[in-house]
C-alpha cells in the first residue's frame, strides 16, 4: 500500500500543486491544505468509536476534496466558486467542481487501486457532503475537512481571501461580527461536525479565533496606542 499511496499522491500533486493561468491557488497552497487535511484524519481517527477499514481511501478521498474546494480542477481563466468567496474556507456549494473532482480521481487512479478501492473513494467523496452518511470514511473526511474553518487556519484562510479580493480589515471584521450575530459558529459546531472529539477541537479552535478577532479589532481602531492627551496645538 506504501507504493500505492505515493503514486496516488504523486497523481494528485499534478493538479494540487502546479500554479496555471486562472487558477484560484498558487503553488503548494493546495497541496498543504490536503496534507494538513490528511494529518486531521489520521489524528481523527482512534479518538471516534467507528472503525475506518479503509483509511487509506479517505486519505486519498483528501486530495481530491480539495482539488474541488480548491478549484484546482478549473479550467484556466475561469474563476473558482472558493476564489470568489472569501468566507471562511467553508466548501463551497459546487457540485459541479466535485463532479470535476470525482471524475479527474477516476481518470488518475484507475491504474493504481482495484476497481472495488476505487469505487469506495468515489463514493467517500460523493458523500462527505451529505449530512446523514452512513459510511464512516466519509464523516471523517468531512470533519476533517470542516477543522480548517476554525483557529488560526480558519482565520489564515479569511485574510488569504479578503486580501486576494483587495478587502480591508474593517471588511473582515464586518464579516466576523456578521457571522456572530446570525449565529454562523454556533450553527457550524452543531452541524458541522459528525464526531464529538472533532467538535471539542473546533470549539477551542474558536475560541483561539475569537481572540485574534479581538486584537484585530483593537489595532485597527489604533485602540493600543495611548490616549491623546490635551497638549497644546503645534505652532505653523
Amino acid at each position: 500500500m506504501q507504493d500505492a499511496w505515493a503514486a496516488i499522491q504523486a497523481a494528485a500533486a499534478k493538479v494540487l500543486a502546479p500554479k496555471a493561468p486562472g487558477h484560484a491557488d498558487p503553488p503548494r497552497y493546495a497541496l498543504d491544505r490536503a496534507l494538513r487535511v490528511i494529518r486531521a484524519i489520521d489524528r481523527l481517527a482512534p479518538l471516534t468509536p467507528d472503525s475506518f477499514p479503509h483509511l487509506h481511501l479517505a486519505r486519498a478521498a483528501a486530495l481530491y476534496a480539495t482539488i474541488a474546494q480548491c478549484g484546482c480542477h478549473t479550467p484556466a481563466g475561469t474563476p473558482s466558486p472558493h476564489g470568489q468567496s472569501p468566507a471562511n474556507g467553508q466548501k463551497p456549494n459546487d457540485d459541479q467542481g466535485l463532479n470535476d473532482a470525482i471524475e479527474l480521481a477516476s481518470d488518475q487512479l484507475k491504474s493504481i487501486l482495484p476497481p472495488d478501492d476505487l469505487d469506495l473513494l468515489t463514493r467517500i467523496l460523493r458523500e462527505h457532503r451529505r449530512r446523514h452518511t452512513s459510511l464512516p470514511e466519509a464523516r471523517l473526511l468531512a470533519d476533517a475537512l470542516c477543522l480548517e474553518e476554525f483557529g488560526l487556519i480558519g482565520f489564515w484562510h479569511q485574510l488569504r481571501a479578503f486580501h486576494a479580493a483587495s478587502k480591508s480589515p474593517e471588511q473582515l471584521l464586518k464579516l466576523w461580527k456578521a457571522q456572530h450575530d446570525y449565529g454562523y459558529w454556533d450553527t457550524r459546531l452543531r452541524d458541522g461536525f459528525h464526531y464529538p472529539a472533532a467538535r471539542a477541537v473546533a470549539h477551542s479552535r474558536l475560541d483561539h479565533m475569537q481572540s485574534l478577532f479581538d486584537r484585530l479589532q483593537l489595532e485597527n481602531a489604533c485602540e493600543d496606542l495611548p490616549a491623546p492627551t490635551n497638549a497644546p496645538a503645534l505652532n505653523h
